[in-house]
């Protein structure tokens, strides 16, 4: 762009001298097909107006630069309004004449008084937007409803955001980031939304794995800007976002962000197999499959090993699901387990195998014989064919209805042939059966056989869960009748799988009470007379504990007669009405009154009326269920003092004049009146004078010499209550009043009787010091002057000074100085 601006500045062209000349570059030949701000080439192609004339040909025929003006006159054209013309890159107005950048003309606004920036414009785009969208008003963009009022300038022409109101108004969080930590959890941070109240919304957080159409939703009952994801699924990419929720209105969004959730614990690996080789002794060979969810990336695998009778395990490491663990004893009995490991940790350890390291003895793997099988159940027989003492079998049985989880049911028997019918099973379920025996020697490998049950597999429940307050959960879901449903739970989305808390139930509805303010997944599946398909997870997040007290309760205003107090819920974002009970206390008439708030916003205001001015207030808060409680306590402002106190000395007493206070005091009984009281600073005593509902009061028995000052304020009601501010003025024993600056002049004159004594000494101290100073140069002076006259020399005319190294043979006897004072004689030595 800046080499495009050189070039155009360097190019040769000049104004025509038609005053409408400049608005050449605006005319399009033939019908218009362009924006508003474009130029339609000859060709039909469009290019900004701004490039029209700039010395480089946008358009392929070189069209934006025909006609244009000359250099001649570009100089004066460049530079800023001269002679009623406007830079090149402006536009003119005639009435009143001012130049307007060229990107105002034909904007859809009025910006000349007159019009003309909009008059000869290109015709409008005829862009036609969905019902679902809004259309800017310059027709250059559709954009989304939620896109509307969000605080965010979409369209060109900034309409989208132009007469907006608390309907139209969309929030919209900014700024929304993600971090995760080891443990798996996912924290969400995001901006509050410009101009969103804060007291009546809250978010709720959505989320779907990519790939998948429905999002699912968090309820977070707060308004703080970060939550911590806890029930996502480990090594999965996410998209999330997060909408404002205030009171009954949703704020859409179509702003995600995609997060991909760290690596879990990997389930254990299946199917160990032992063996031993033929051609060494004391080695063991292991192998086995991965597991069935690795929850990320394995990076190895750990092999564990004991020897029987021992409780201590040794450690080898795997890259893959191949081991050979050496250097064991021989004709010993070990047992070996192995689990993956991701960047998380070790996974969950496999099944314990055992086998005796006996070269060249070989235990053979048990056969499996399907007997029958039906909608809920299958039987089969287990046989070995070998000398080795069977002790026994272990059975699993293997099956999955979804793709988070394979389940396993675990059967132990004894004795070396066995047939058994196993029930409680799924219709139209695929079913893995897993047998090993146990041995003298050890476990044999394992053997395998499926079988799919009869009928058909019935559907999986449709479960509803929500918080219904801090403790519990109302679940609710549909499903067949006459069997036992299992409700589980927990607070992650392994543990949910691994080890969840759970109850049954044979109704279609529970209530769940869980421990602590979490967040947790619930499922539901039939349990009874058969293990069915489990439900969607369910998220909830738990309301904190209303038993708390109100948070953050303060005083917003204090007035004479009110109070404005506000107050915070116990939890964010109730989800019902909370009663709040507000117990106010006159801790001056010991009396006490109550009232009453219903509210579910987060926060709450509440103003307290009929208070008494300068009173004092214990204000309590609490919910209604009589929780603990929040509180504060107040001093409302008191009454003005009353203005104009002045005093007219009689005779035998005074009389004290002032203002009533009932005219600057709307919250003034004149019933009440006034109190008057009196200080005496010879005697230090403060006496109550009396009240009066008049604008003046006469005091007698005042004596001589004294000093008063007298006090007007509105009279209290009771002891201790400060009413009103008090109206003072000094009266002393000349009989002349003064008001507060008088007497605050009595201070002043106080403080000049000591500071000017002061002052008198210390200008005595320095004329003495003076003095003294004077007197020694005098004598310096003097003893100076004898000292020279006694070195005198006549024949020379001038006195004689000299150190004793400078004297001659021939003036041996000359005098030398060896002291000098201004205190003592000069000494001659």
């Amino acid at each position: 762009m800046i080499s495009r601006l050189a070039t155009a500045q360097s190019c040769a062209w000049h104004w025509p001298p038609s005053a409408d000349s400049h608005i050449l570059p605006f005319s399009t030949p033939g019908p218009s097909t362009c924006l508003p701000n474009y130029y339609r080439c000859s060709s039909g192609t469009c290019v900004m107006d701004t490039w029209v004339c700039d010395g480089y040909r946008d358009c392929a025929d070189g069209s934006d630069e025909e006609a244009c003006p000359s250099l001649a006159n570009v100089t004066a054209a460049s530079t800023p309004t001269q002679l009623g013309r406007c830079d090149r890159f402006e536009f003119e107005c005639h009435q009143p004449k001012k130049c307007i950048p060229n990107w105002k003309r034909c904007d859809g606004h009025r910006d000349c008084q007159d019009g003309r920036d909009e008059a000869n414009c290109p015709t409008r785009s005829t862009l036609t937007c969905m019902s679902r969208e809004f259309q800017c008003e310059d027709g250059e963009a559709c954009i989304v409803l939620s896109e509307r009022c969000d605080g965010f300038l979409d369209c060109s022409d900034e309409s989208d955001e132009k007469a907006c109101n608390d309907e139209l108004t969309v929030y919209k969080v900014q700024n929304l980031q993600w971090t995760a930590d080891f443990s798996g959890d996912v924290t969400l941070t995001w901006m509050r939304p410009k101009k969103m109240p804060s007291a009546s919304c809250v978010y709720s957080v959505y989320y779907r794995v990519v790939g998948e159409s429905i999002w699912k939703t968090l309820e977070t009952h707060s308004n703080k800007t970060n939550t911590v994801l806890k029930v996502l699924k480990p090594d999965t990419t996410y998209q999330v976002k997060v909408q404002v929720q205030c009171l009954s209105k949703a704020h859409n969004t179509n702003d995600f962000v995609t997060l991909r959730t760290p690596e879990g614990l990997p389930d254990a690996p299946q199917n160990l197999q032992l063996s031993l080789p033929r051609e060494a002794e004391g080695v063991i060979v292991g192998h086995w499959a991965p597991p069935i969810h690795t929850h990320g990336l394995i990076r190895e695998y750990i092999v564990e090993y004991s020897r029987s009778g021992s409780k201590m395990w040794a450690s080898q490491r795997a890259a893959s699901n191949f081991t050979e663990i050496k250097n064991l004893l021989v004709n010993t009995l070990y047992t070996v387990r192995v689990a993956a490991v991701t960047s998380r940790g070790i996974g969950n350890w496999s099944d314990s195998k055992c086998i005796t390291t006996i070269k060249g003895k070989v235990i053979p793997r048990p056969d499996i014989h399907i007997d029958s099988y039906g909608e809920n159940y299958l039987s089969f027989t287990l046989t070995m064919e070998s000398d080795i003492k069977v002790n026994g079998y272990v059975v699993n049985l293997f099956w999955a209805f979804d793709t988070h989880k394979q389940e396993r049911r675990t059967l132990n028997f004894r004795g070396s042939i066995l047939s058994h019918k196993v029930g409680n099973l799924t219709a139209h379920t695929s079913y893995e059966i897993s047998a090993w025996a146990k041995t003298d020697l050890g476990d044999s490998p394992l053997a395998f056989e499926h079988v799919m049950t009869r009928g058909v597999r019935p559907p999986a429940p449709s479960l509803k869960a929500k918080a219904i307050n801090q403790t519990a959960v109302e679940c609710t879901w549909t499903g067949p009748r006459n069997v036992v449903y299992g409700i589980f739970y927990a607070t992650s989305f392994l543990d949910l799988y691994r080890n969840p808390k759970s109850l049954t139930t044979s109704l279609h509805n529970k209530t769940v009470i869980v421990s602590e303010d979490e967040q947790y997944l619930f499922l539901v599946r039939v349990v009874v007379p058969y293990q069915g398909p489990s439900s969607d997870y369910v998220v909830v997040k738990m309301i904190p504990d209303s038993r708390l007290p109100p948070r953050h309760l303060h005083v917003v205003h204090t007035g004479k007669t009110s109070v404005v107090v506000k107050w915070e819920s116990p939890y964010d974002s109730p989800d019902q009405d909370l009663l709040y009970a507000i117990a106010v206390k006159d801790l001056i008439r010991k009396t006490d009154r109550s009232y009453k708030v219903k509210s579910r916003n987060s926060t709450v205001e509440y103003t307290l009326n009929k208070l008494e001015p300068g009173g004092k207030y214990h204000i309590i808060v609490q919910l209604g269920n009589m929780s603990k409680d929040a509180s504060i306590k107040i001093t409302t402002v008191s009454l003005s003092a009353p203005d104009a106190l002045k005093i007219i000395t009689e005779n035998d007493h005074v009389l004290l004049f002032w203002k009533s206070l009932g005219l600057k005091e709307k919250h003034f009984n004149e019933s009440r009146g006034y109190e008057i009281h009196m200080y005496d600073s010879a005697m230090n005593i403060t006496a109550y004078l009396g009240n009066t509902t008049d604008n003046f009061f006469k005091i007698s028995n005042l004596k001589m010499g004294h000093n008063y000052t007298f006090t007007v304020q509105a009279r209290c009601l009771f002891g201790s209550q400060i009413c009103g501010e008090p109206a003072i003025l000094l009266y002393d024993e000349l009989g002349s009043g003064a008001d507060a600056s008088a007497m605050q002049a009595a201070r002043s004159t106080d403080v000049a009787a000591v500071v000017v004594p002061i002052l008198f000494l210390i200008l005595l101290s320095l004329g003495v010091g003076f003095a003294i100073l004077y007197t020694k140069h005098r004598r310096l002076q003097s003893s100076f002057t004898a000292f020279a006259n006694s070195h005198y020399s006549s024949r020379l005319g001038s006195a004689i000074f000299s150190s004793g190294d400078d004297l001659g043979e021939d003036d041996e006897d000359a005098p030398m100085i060896t002291g000098f004072s201004d205190d003592v004689p000069m000494v001659i030595a």
